[in-house]
């Protein structure tokens, strides 16, 4: 598989031959790590990214779930929800996402501190999203860092569905906390994706 590739889902709900699909390209039929792997030292990073409410968190978990059993190295979801610096901080949250997938994919441990919503500020503990995990999943808006050529995970997974479904399923899962942030974020969105190619 070359980096880069990418898997479109337009689905909410993918099939289990999607989740067994995307973890077939990226580990190989038999399951087994590629030998790029083992070269390069460095985790395999699959990226599930699209617009808020396209189901990234749900189908990330899946995919974590059943990667678990074939990579007995350890796989880590990592979302990028705690990276985030509040309501206006996507552009700054991928900034720094991909800053860490650079070391990521040199073999490299990465620091990072999570944004405490709550408070509206950085947690002050630095956290390190180790490198040697044999697969780490980002889930969220920008994971695959869209406007990042040098920076290219694994694989790529884009969940596309309707503006108006995205919505309803965002506002039901998080209610009235996100109903007042719906716009600006949406338009932070559309600011990111136009900066792809």
């Amino acid at each position: 598989m070359s980096a880069g590739h990418t898997w479109v889902i337009e689905n909410h709900d993918p099939e289990d031959a999607d989740v067994a699909g995307i973890l077939e390209q990226l580990l190989g039929r038999d399951g087994t790590l590629p030998p790029e792997h083992w070269r390069n030292r460095a985790p395999l990073v699959l990226a599930v990214d699209g617009r808020s409410g396209a189901g990234k968190t749900s189908l990330a978990a899946r995919l974590a779930a059943a990667a678990a059993a074939r990579c007995p190295a350890g796989v880590v979801l990592f979302h990028l929800e705690d990276l985030y610096p509040g309501w206006d901080g996507l552009t700054e949250g991928v900034r720094l996402w991909t800053e860490m997938l650079t070391r990521l994919l040199d073999g490299r441990d990465a620091a990072w501190r999570a944004w405490d919503w709550a408070a509206g500020a950085p947690d002050p503990a630095e956290r390190i999203l180790s490198a040697e995990a044999a697969l780490i999943i980002a889930e969220g808006v920008g994971a695959s860092a869209p406007g990042h050529p040098e920076v290219v995970p694994d694989l790529t997974v884009w969940l596309q569905l309707p503006a108006a479904q995205r919505r309803r399923r965002a506002l039901a899962r998080d209610g009235e906390l996100y109903r007042p942030h719906w716009e600006r974020w949406a338009a932070q969105e559309d600011a990111l994706l136009t900066r792809l190619p």
